[in-house]
């Protein structure tokens, strides 16, 4: 069975004036105003290549000659593995690939529903969750391990993926070099070592730039390590419209465009060829909260336009989606399904962001099942429709004749479950029926169905030396962490 989202449609909000334009003005900004770069080595790295550095202000400027180099460099094929190869998602420009949303700090207990600091056993039950849901294709650790030390807990939420998934594990909690170097480390001994890693790598990681125009040092030491090391990497620009960012979407998406590109150009200049997505997640400010919106029209929007401008670069694009909704129901359907339809009908590669309320900071188990099935409704939506001799039906069409059904034909039959949607949550039922099994509503049948992954869904566990192995890793880096404070 094939693996994604198949794309049969897109809309087109940018034309292609406005791409370039768009272009133009961010290379206007990067070779005019700069980009505050905070890594000593990435600031040498640059100096070297032509670009005009100011280490006192650690302000770069970016000759355009140095940015149209680094897309021209970058690798146009790129597959991101799971441990199990039906899972491998290839970025071919023709699927789409939802991920889980990441690194929330508050669970609400499943059993309980009270409000508590998220756990490793979080991680690893959502991990389940993710592997056995059809329509949500990469894993991402969901919240923290808040219960393990605090020096390791992003390698304790990269154990717990692997051991609980067959899918690609995307982190973002690779901000120093040092965490860089044990989350390749453990990546590695995943795949089972360094070529095989690089031949398929099983992890990968989003960088968050910092908006308006900064890369932090951490960050940037991480990511030219990641390169070099076969990581896939995602630049992922985040300024709020109105805040850290323009109030058009447009023009935040060229602060955005700069960061990213300005980190693209470092990184391949560090390592020429290597892995990187385009990524964005321009969600506004609203100003009668001061809350982000996430899962608006605007970032909807905004996720489209970077969709668009990545592909016109010839790179796939990872976009955002999330909601502020606080409890799963009616505002938070509203907000994933506003946020989703709208990058993928313009050809999203990677959809970020499902199964976390408040923003993406808390988490319901609930909510990730509820959102497999949005995606569900989505998939049908955009792969589309055509006419041939088989989707015509004509031959059917003479064979039932007037006044008759279409039922038990076999052309029905065979295409009952690929041309219509088939909901596992959403009750078409009539009312007595409905109200007779309990009148259970969407959240409800989503709590049934989660209890059920839970008790009967299990994922292999990698091999015990490979579990060993990682766990070595972690107790290396929480040693070293003690031993630098005891210092």
């Amino acid at each position: 069975m094939e693996y994604g989202i198949k794309r049969g449609i897109r809309f087109q909000i940018l034309s292609e004036d406005d791409l370039q334009r768009i272009h133009r003005g961010t290379l206007h900004i990067l070779e005019r105003v700069g980009v505050q770069v905070d890594s000593d080595a990435a600031r040498k790295l640059l100096r070297e290549n032509g670009a005009d550095v100011d280490d006192r202000t650690r302000i770069v400027k970016f000759p355009s000659n140095l940015v149209a180099e680094a897309l021209a460099k970058t690798k146009k094929a790129i597959t991101l593995a799971g441990r199990d190869p039906k899972y491998d998602a290839p970025l071919d420009g023709h699927h789409s690939y939802v991920t889980a949303n990441g690194n929330g700090a508050v669970t609400v207990d499943f059993e309980t529903g009270q409000r508590r600091p998220s756990t490793k056993e979080d991680v690893a039950k959502t991990s389940r969750i993710i592997d056995y849901l059809p329509n949500v294709h990469i894993q991402w650790p969901m919240v923290s391990s808040m219960d393990q030390h605090p020096s390791v807990v992003h390698l304790h939420d990269l154990d717990a993926s692997l051991n609980n998934t067959l899918k690609h594990v995307m982190y973002e909690t690779g901000v120093t070099l040092r965490e860089a170097k044990q989350l390749t480390e453990m990546g590695y001994l995943a795949a089972g070592g360094n070529k095989e890693f690089r031949r398929r790598p099983l992890t990968s990681c989003l960088q968050c730039t910092f908006a308006p125009l900064q890369l932090d040092a951490g960050v940037m030491d991480a990511s030219m390590y990641f390169a070099e090391h076969g990581v896939p990497l995602v630049f992922f620009g985040m300024p709020q419209p109105g805040a850290t960012g323009p109030a058009t979407l447009v023009g935040s998406l060229v602060v955005g465009n700069a960061e990213v590109l300005a980190a693209l150009t470092i990184t391949q200049l560090s390592a020429p060829g290597s892995a990187v997505i385009y990524g964005m997640g321009n969600a506004p400010l609203d100003m009668k909260t001061t809350v982000r919106s996430g899962g608006s029209p605007e970032h909807a929007l905004s996720s489209a336009m970077a969709t668009e401008l990545a592909h016109w670069y010839g790179m796939p694009s990872c976009v955002g989606v999330s909601a502020t909704a606080k409890v799963p129901g009616d505002q938070a359907v509203l907000e994933y399904y506003t946020g989703l339809t709208g990058p993928l009908m313009a050809g999203a590669d990677l959809m970020c962001g499902i199964g976390l309320l408040e923003d993406s900071a808390t988490l319901y188990y609930e909510q990730i099942v509820v959102d497999n099935e949005i995606v569900g409704a989505i998939a049908r939506l955009i792969r589309g429709e055509w006419a041939d001799d088989d989707t015509l039906a004509l031959d059917v069409i003479e064979k039932v004749g007037p006044g008759k059904n279409f039922l038990a034909q076999r052309h029905t039959m065979n295409h009952l479950k690929t041309e219509h949607f088939m909901p596992s949550l959403i009750d078409r039922r009539a009312y007595d029926s409905w109200a007779a099994d309990g009148s259970k509503t969407l959240v409800d049948r989503a709590r049934e169905k989660t209890k059920w992954i839970l008790a009967n869904h299990s994922v292999p566990s990698l091999e015990m030396d490979v579990q060993k192995g990682l766990r070595s890793v972690i107790e290396k880096a929480q040693l070293h962490t003690e031993s630098v404070v005891a210092a």
